[in-house]
């Protein structure tokens, strides 16, 4: 795991509970797709990047995984409940889902993803800095 975090983030008013299942899930979901990219018996390892920065409005929180990437099929559909690519008994398809309704329901703000096939995938996730929680 790498980080750049930003020296200066001001305080958030923020569910910090629900915020961290979010943040370990994705860090999670970046380990699986890391580790679906490495061949048996090789000794390389991704790379987890998690950045933070922020403007007057918002905290932004960059999660990029060096792990298999999300095909285009499925980006649409990563966020609906019970939707997974996994094996059967690997993943349950509620993490992003719940990841979703935490960011966007709970703290109004916004989830968003990048992702290239073999070269991985960022979630984007930006909190408004003053909310009415």
């Amino acid at each position: 795991i790498e980080t750049d975090l930003a020296p200066d983030l001001p305080l958030l008013t923020c569910y910090p509970g629900s915020l961290n299942q979010v943040l370990l899930n994705l860090v999670v979901n970046a380990s699986h797709a890391i580790a679906d990219t490495i061949e048996e018996g090789s000794t390389s390892k991704g790379t987890i990047t998690i950045a933070t920065s922020h403007d007057n409005t918002w905290l932004e929180i960059r999660i990029t995984d060096t792990g298999c990437g999300i095909a285009e099929e499925n980006r649409a559909k990563i966020f609906d409940p019970f939707f997974t690519t996994k094996e059967i008994g690997k993943g349950t398809g509620q993490g992003l889902s719940i990841a979703h309704s935490v960011i966007v329901e709970k703290h109004c703000g916004t989830i968003d993803v990048e992702s290239k096939i073999g070269k991985g995938t960022t979630f984007i996730l930006k909190i408004p800095l003053t909310t009415d929680m």
